[in-house]
């Protein structure tokens, strides 16, 4: 059987290695790790056979460390990133890289240039780029891949949950709490009246500024900062008694948001900074609204309260869109004919 190897081959963040490698087993690979122990052991021996692939993921993040002032270079991460960029080099197997950002998060200046300079190396050393943005295809010479939906919704459970009489709007931001994400200007502007919860971990400089924006409002809104670990159980449990998703990521790095494909078919309302795949999903469902400015934030919060009712009875509908375009089925089909052509 031929061999995958995936890195990173796993990741407590959110479940996206996990869904990837099982697209890649029903590809028909056996799905191995690419790491130190596997360059220390017999199975290296596979990256030097041309039928089989390495499936490669923010390798570039590695030379970088996170920081309550932003990333900064990790010099054990960068000659890390320097051995494997070495062996991918030199190895036989077909690299296929996604290209999940413009450059690392929370990063500016020459720091920045540089995380889109490793980004360029990757592309250059690879057979197959993909993304997740069909808007980003021609720039990075790659093909487009659906990102994999992160669960797997019954639609009766949905219909229920659409039935369901709906009260005060519930929103929230759910995973990383990080500066990126301008997550102290959505408390700023946030009405009196539906309620925020804010959850995830964070750096505690980040969130004693969080905290320190929630305490100036006067009077003070229905916000909930809750930082810490979640496990998938946690995230699942937050995220089913949201009427609401928040995508304010802000610095334009990333091609797109994990969270999108946790949310879409599962919340009846997305509401995201405006990007060219934002722009592209609100040609394919009804609930994606989108803002760029403080009074578009405010217009498409006070614009989700009045499609509250009416998107949640709308969920099913969604949740078969979202199967059509990321399901499981369609990225097995898509991810083959991407990985194999010759």
């Amino acid at each position: 059987m031929k061999t995958a190897f995936v890195s990173p081959f796993t990741n407590h963040t959110n479940d996206y290695i996990n869904r990837v490698k099982t697209i890649v087993a029903a590809c028909g690979y056996d799905v191995q790790p690419l790491s130190f122990r596997t360059l220390l052991s017999r199975r290296v021996l596979g990256l030097f056979q041309r039928d089989n692939v390495v499936l490669l993921h923010w390798l570039e993040a590695r030379a970088f460390s996170e920081g309550h002032a932003g990333a900064s270079i990790r010099w054990a991460g960068l000659a890390q990133f320097a051995v494997y960029a070495l062996v991918l080099s030199l190895m036989r197997a077909r690299l296929v890289y996604f290209v999940h950002d413009h450059a690392v998060h929370d990063l500016s200046g020459w720091r920045r240039g540089f995380s889109v300079w490793l980004i360029r190396l990757l592309s250059r050393l690879a057979d197959v780029r993909v993304v997740h943005d069909p808007s980003f295809a021609d720039r990075y010479r790659a093909d487009y891949l659906p990102h994999p939906l992160y669960r797997d919704g019954s639609l009766d459970e949905l219909l229920v949950r659409g039935l369901t009489a709906p009260g005060p709007m519930r929103a929230g931001i759910l995973g990383a709490v990080r500066p990126y994400k301008r997550i102290e200007r959505i408390i700023d502007l946030w009405p009196v009246g539906p309620e925020l919860a804010i959850r995830g971990r964070a750096d505690p400089a980040y969130e004693a500024l969080l905290r320190s924006h929630m305490a100036r409002r006067d009077p003070a809104p229905d916000i909930r900062l809750s930082t810490g670990f979640m496990s998938r159980e946690d995230f699942a449990a937050a995220l089913a008694r949201l009427d609401v998703l928040i995508l304010p990521h802000a610095d334009e790095s990333a091609l797109v948001s994990g969270a999108f494909f946790e949310a879409i078919g599962a919340v009846p309302i997305v509401i995201a900074r405006t990007s060219p795949f934002i722009r592209w999903v609100q040609g394919q469902f009804e609930g994606v609204l989108s803002f760029d400015t403080d009074e578009e934030f405010v217009a498409a919060v006070q614009q989700a309260q009045a499609l509250q009712a009416r998107m949640a009875e709308r969920l099913p509908v969604s949740a078969r869109r979202a199967e059509e375009l990321f399901g499981l089925g369609t990225c097995v089909a898509r991810y083959k004919q991407a990985i194999e052509r010759p």
